[in-house]
């Protein structure tokens, strides 16, 4: 192989060579996608390279030829046989690991053997002219070779099928069995040379001529393109006369090269050539590679300049990678040969277990339907990610070992225990395992092992340790050296930590939706995991995550997720002094006070989406949800700052049950029921005041990790569309059924009016006091426009464009359909004997809002007003009004007691002070009572004090010492 050091010479025109044959590649095998959209010289120059790859490929069967006149030996056709096979099963076994294809036992079949499926023509030819250069060596005979057999093979192999692949004639035939002659023909051409004369000057007047014809029949087709159905350029520049290895055109100008440099070819590598001819040409690879990999369909979209960088940087890296490969492979082959596996091996074989770690992760996330594991994954640049990310954690843990078969038992072993486990977990929990089931139980092992079969954990063990026995023994027996030296372990261990250090710091900072970033979001990292390698944290559903993700990503992105920033003062005695003080403030307000809230019924409903599209700037239509309105000018009411636009729903939903802000807590903590909840034995909340206690969404359970969230807050029961405890009703708008519950155009999601039946069900079942949490699901996108037809009666004008406009009638639909279900469960709470109190907010505005003109910067300049939804909180037994004109969903519960005059425990006692002092917080923002917003620096010294406070019981509560307990004085009403 290449030695840069002592034969640069050799290495450049080898790589040079190499790039040649990877823009040959990535024009042919991208030209589909890309010859509508190139016109002009790009198209030329487009037309020129991709004629590159049946040049290569010729000049690469000439160089073999040169090789075999020389000499041949059974021993070359093996070692090139092998690497035939080493490139087709490995190049296979990359993309199906980093789901690039699908996989399918054919395809295993016939990367396994090459030569009998004929998977790459280029390699069945190289083996039948070493075979025949063999035979032709063994019977000693001379072989003649004159004009008229040159002139007949030319015009059987090379003219006519040349001018029928022009005319389209051919279709898309494979012309493999003519190639593997056309090789045989190269090789005969080649060893009786010395017959035919040729002076260097005819060489290159043969290049100049084929080349000018060449490029004379391109000009001919584009210009006549337009006029005769029977050219058609993509076809015959692309999608035919690339893929025509004989065309007569690519081997003039290659025999030319050939004969001009003939004397320079025997310095090059041509294992290399050949590997790079392989890879570039392989039946599963070399298509989605260009285009799915180097995303090459995107680049007809760049300037020229811009897609000529594309395309050098591209053809560069991968050459380069190509070389590194083929010097792995030849390392690979002599230790494997001697017995003594080094470090080529090692590389190999941890790729090799990456690859299988990453495929059979990702299809156990699907239950091992790997047709439905192949139709999630999105991007082959994040399964890459993924591949590499493991393939990082096993070299560490072969650097440590330093075992080439104690590392590989060990690293796979881990492998397939872990996947069996995710299985297990998939199967019995529709979850995938996560950084915290690990930590969790590895604290109640006991507990573990009594859910587990003891003797099979005990077998599997011992099988283990057998393994392990057993291949130190081989590795004895054969003699085996370390892998490593000291330096290159410390090198390996340091670089791979470095590289998933910063994935596990960088990757929990990525926003969970883009609507969310904020001006320090915008880093390269970000920028790069988002819009190139396509990654989307998903905390709504932990098991979509992992599957679109795939596992590495997701648990990385899991294992450090920090909560919340430690506040200075953070001790037991500050905190014990604090809570004195929250004590006694307790006491001072319970004494103007004299209901206890456990005795009534208190109801939220989080309405999805739920905004009165009026205040947004651009709209012009008929007040949309009158009753509502009417409403909040009767009692407590106004508006709510949001912490999501289009989203965020479980994260609203969260802070007004517990209290707890999200703008305390760290960035990328984005989902506390998620990322926080599995981390704390107790999470403070509203549910604490009362004894009966229950929650509804009319929807699927298991997005947000809603079901394990609820019972660790203490729901006794969750209504939702599935078993055990399904809701009752469950029409659509309209009163005809919902369709699935399901998310797609021709959806109709459970209505409010059936979702408040729902609530006076669930209330009229339980006697006393009691709380219901319910979270609608009838507003949710998509916003089909049309989809009520001509009985919706809104009329929308104003500076929108023409497609939200449309969904925005619909929206407004929708929302006065729960505006008039709403007035009915007003109506019942008015007409029930037991003390009712509604707190009524919407979650966020829906993502439909667009202007058609400076959209960007209008939605920079109206990011408060699309961040404000509705609120109220109705009591039917008291007309007091809590004044708070722009609130928080935190503060929801200690103005729901105000307004019932109701005792509170010091922990509400604080956020009854934080209610009342300070503005609303979200986004690392305040707003104000007239909607504008500041920051935190613009508080004054006595709120930047009360926010000190509640920081420092937030902290204690989530990521402190939990000095404050669940059942102290500290959570309980006196």
């Amino acid at each position: 192989m290449v030695n840069l050091k002592k034969h640069w010479k050799k290495s450049l025109l080898t790589f040079i060579l190499v790039e040649l044959i990877m823009l040959g590649s990535v024009t042919a095998f991208s030209g589909g996608a890309w010859h509508f959209n190139i016109i002009g010289k790009r198209a030329f120059i487009f037309e020129i390279l991709s004629s590159l790859k049946p040049i290569m490929e010729n000049l690469v069967l000439l160089i073999l030829a040169q090789k075999i006149i020389r000499g041949v030996e059974r021993k070359q056709i093996s070692r090139v046989w092998f690497q035939i096979l080493f490139y087709s099963l490995s190049v296979s076994m990359f993309s199906w690991g980093i789901f690039a294809v699908k996989f399918s036992t054919f395809n295993f079949f016939r990367s396994l053997f090459p030569i009998v499926f004929q998977t790459n023509t280029v390699a069945t030819t190289a083996i039948v002219m070493l075979l025949t250069g063999l035979l032709l060596q063994s019977t000693g005979k001379q072989t003649w070779f004159n004009k008229k057999i040159i002139y007949s093979a030319l015009i059987v192999l090379s003219i006519i099928p040349t001018v029928l692949w022009t005319l389209k004639l051919s279709g898309r035939t494979n012309f493999s069995f003519g190639t593997i002659l056309w090789g045989v023909f190269l090789l005969l051409l080649v060893k009786n040379s010395t017959k035919f004369t040729i002076k260097r000057s005819w060489s290159i007047l043969t290049f100049i001529v084929s080349s000018l014809l060449g490029l004379l029949l391109l000009g001919i087709l584009n210009r006549f393109d337009n006029y005769f159905s029977i050219f058609d350029l993509a076809n015959v520049a692309v999608n035919h006369l690339s893929f025509l290895t004989t065309n007569t055109i690519s081997f003039l100008i290659a025999l030319s090269i050939f004969m001009l440099l003939k004397n320079l070819f025997n310095e090059i590598s041509w294992e290399s050539l050949f590997g790079a001819t392989l890879l570039s040409s392989h039946f599963l690879f070399a298509l989605p590679f260009w285009r799915n990999i180097w995303r090459t369909t995107f680049w007809v979209e760049q300037t020229s300049s811009r897609f000529l960088l594309s395309l050098l940087v591209s053809t560069i890296i991968t050459s380069l990678f190509i070389l590194l490969l083929e010097l792995v492979r030849t390392k690979f082959v002599e230790q494997i040969s001697s017995s003594q596996p080094k470090k080529s091996t090692t590389f190999l074989i941890v790729a090799i277990l990456a690859l299988f770690a990453n495929f059979i992760l990702i299809i156990s996330n699907s239950s091992f339907n790997v047709q439905l594991a192949f139709s999630t994954i999105k991007s082959p640049q994040l399964m890459l990610l993924n591949a590499i990310l493991i393939f990082a954690l096993m070299l560490i843990i072969f650097a440590i070992f330093n075992r080439v078969l104690i590392a590989s038992i060990i690293s796979l072993s881990i492998t397939i225990a872990f996947t069996f486990a995710n299985y297990q977990k998939i199967l019995s929990r529709n979850e995938p395992i996560i950084p915290v089931d690990i930590t969790i139980n590895l604290q109640n092992i006991s507990a573990v092992l009594k859910l587990v079969n003891i003797w099979l954990v005990g077998i599997l063990f011992a099988v283990l340790v057998v393994l392990i026995i057993l291949s130190i023994f081989i590795e004895h027996q054969m003699k085996f050296g370390f892998i490593f030296g000291w330096v290159e372990r410390f090198l390996i261990l340091f670089v791979n930590l470095i590289f998933i250090g910063i994935f596990l710091i960088k990757l929990p900072l990525v926003p969970s939706s883009s609507v969310t970033w904020k001006s320090e979001d915008y880093t390269l990292f970000n920028k790069i995991m988002v819009n190139q390698l396509k990654y989307s944290y998903h905390p709504g559903s932990i098991i979509t995550d992992f599957k679109l993700n795939g596992s590495a990503v997701a648990l990385t992105t899991r294992i450090r997720v920090p909560i919340m920033d430690k506040p200075s003062g953070y001790s037991k005695k500050a905190i014990a002094k604090l809570s004195g003080k929250l004590e006694k403030q307790a006491l001072l307000i319970n004494k103007t006070r004299n209901n206890n809230i456990k005795d009534d019924t208190v109801i939220y409903v989080l309405s999805e989406s739920f905004s009165n599209p009026q205040r947004v700037p651009g709209v012009s239509m008929q007040d949309p949800i009158p009753n509502t309105n009417k409403l909040k000018q009767k009692t407590t009411s106004g508006l709510m700052d949001s912490y999501g636009y289009g989203g965020g729903t479980a994260d609203i939903e969260y802070e007004a049950l517990t209290g707890l802000s999200l703008n305390n807590f760290a960035p990328s903590l984005s989902t506390p029921y998620v990322e926080l909840m599995p981390k704390i034995n107790y999470q403070p909340s509203v549910l604490d005041l009362f004894k009966t206690k229950n929650a509804i969404h009319p929807f699927h359970p298991r997005f947000y990790n809603r079901v394990n969230a609820f019972k660790q807050l203490g729901f006794d029961k969750f209504y939702n569309t599935s078993a055990p405890n399904k809701i009752k009703y469950t029409k659509a708008i309209g009163g005809v059924n919902s369709v699935n519950n399901g998310i797609n155009q021709n959806s109709k999601y459970i209505s409010d009016e059936s979702a408040y039946k729902e609530v006076k069900r669930v209330m009229n079942m339980n006697k006393g006091g009691q709380f219901i949490q319910l979270s609608t699901m009838q507003n949710h996108m998509p916003y089909v426009a049309g989809q009520y037809g001509k009985g919706n009666p809104f009329a929308i004008t104003g500076g929108l464009s023409d497609a939200s406009l449309s969904r925005l009638k619909t929206y407004s639909y929708e929302i006065n359909q729960t505006d008039k279900a709403l007035k009915n469960l007003i109506s019942m709470a008015d007409n029930s004997k037991k003390d009712v109190t509604i707190v009524f907010y919407g979650d966020h505005l829906p993502g439909l809002y667009e202007w058609a003109q400076n959209n960007d910067q209008k939605m920079s300049q109206y990011d408060s007003t699309l961040h404000q939804t509705d609120y109220f909180i109705y009591s039917n037994h008291s007309n007091k009004k809590v004044q708070k004109s722009v609130a928080a969903p935190y503060m929801f519960t200690p103005m729901m007691l105000e307004q019932t005059n109701s005792k509170v425990s010091p922990y509400y006692a604080l956020l009854t002070q934080c209610m009342k002092e300070l503005p609303a917080g979200e986004r690392n923002k305040y707003m104000l009572a007239n909607g504008t917003e500041i920051s935190e620096k613009n508080l004054t010294n006595k709120q930047k004090k009360l926010l000190h406070e509640y920081r420092l019981i937030q902290y204690d509560i989530t990521a402190g010492k939990h000095y404050l307990k669940k059942g102290s004085n500290f959570f309980t009403v006196k």
